[in-house]
């Protein structure tokens, strides 16, 4: 990958639509990870860019100091807000538990999503989404919540490659070498939640890809013997990931409205 030239057109693309939205700059959800450390390093290099760090009582305590020191680093104006009272109050009225981790989980994205979005409407800001690739094809993602957002610049960047991206772009080690989680809920961890690495799932992902969505790959190059095997991707993972993409792909798709006829 030619990350040089690869951040060159995503300052490009962030430039030309800040550009014709007529905002004053960029707002994002600094999470202390990997992806969000990217997409606010980038945004820092074009515009005004804000932060807000939107911690739990369960959240992890070190995500929290990568995501402030981060944001002192880049010169970001940020702002904490602990929703741990938000999400008590709607857990209260709507009888969940936190037990039930994915109802949590999908509340904790939308309870940020919302706090962005009022925070965009009242400074002027566009919301920059922080999903890769991996998780979009995956679905590993809230609708309307971290999914949410007026621009992705890493959008069509796997997780292997964003890992590859941060280290070109001088990113805290201590943010590119810790285990990947949305700390939606206490010892969270992506990959023993998907159960597979990135590196795994990128595999398959892009191997499908190419396979199937590009036609690059035949089945005969794949019998014949022209892939390496240790290449292929084991028929689990695969299929794991094409149940995913297919169960997910609502996520990508703007909602649907239907015709009406008109006289």
């Amino acid at each position: 990958m030619n990350y040089e030239k690869i951040e060159k057109n995503i300052l490009e693309f962030l430039r030309d639509y800040l550009a014709t939205s007529g905002a004053k700059g960029f707002v994002l959800g600094l999470s202390g990870g990997l992806d969000s450390a990217v997409v606010a390093t980038l945004c820092a290099k074009i515009a005004p860019t804000h932060a807000l760090l939107m911690p739990t009582r369960l959240s992890n305590k070190a995500n929290l100091a990568d995501a402030l020191r981060l944001a002192k680093t880049l010169g970001l104006n940020y702002k904490i807000i602990d929703i741990s009272n938000i999400l008590e109050s709607f857990c209260a009225a709507n009888e969940l538990s936190k037990q039930q981790k994915l109802r949590y989980g999908n509340l904790c994205a939308r309870v940020r999503m919302c706090l962005l979005y009022d925070y965009s409407s009242e400074h002027v800001l566009l919301v920059v989404g922080t999903s890769n690739k991996s998780e979009r094809l995956l679905g590993y993602g809230t609708i309307f919540g971290d999914m949410a957002c007026a621009l992705n610049p890493i959008g069509e960047l796997f997780k292997s490659e964003i890992f590859e991206f941060a280290d070109f772009l001088g990113v805290d080690k201590a943010i590119i070498n810790k285990a990947p989680s949305a700390d939606l809920w206490e010892n969270q961890s992506d990959e023993s939640e998907l159960g597979y690495s990135y590196k795994e799932l990128d595999g398959a992902l892009d191997f499908i890809l190419k396979g199937l969505g590009n036609s690059r790959i035949s089945k005969g190059e794949i019998l014949s013997g022209k892939i390496p095997s240790d290449k292929i991707p084991s028929a689990g993972i695969l299929e794991f990931c094409k149940k995913r993409m297919k169960n997910n792909a609502f996520k990508l798709n703007t909602p649907a409205i239907a015709k009406v006829p008109r006289n």
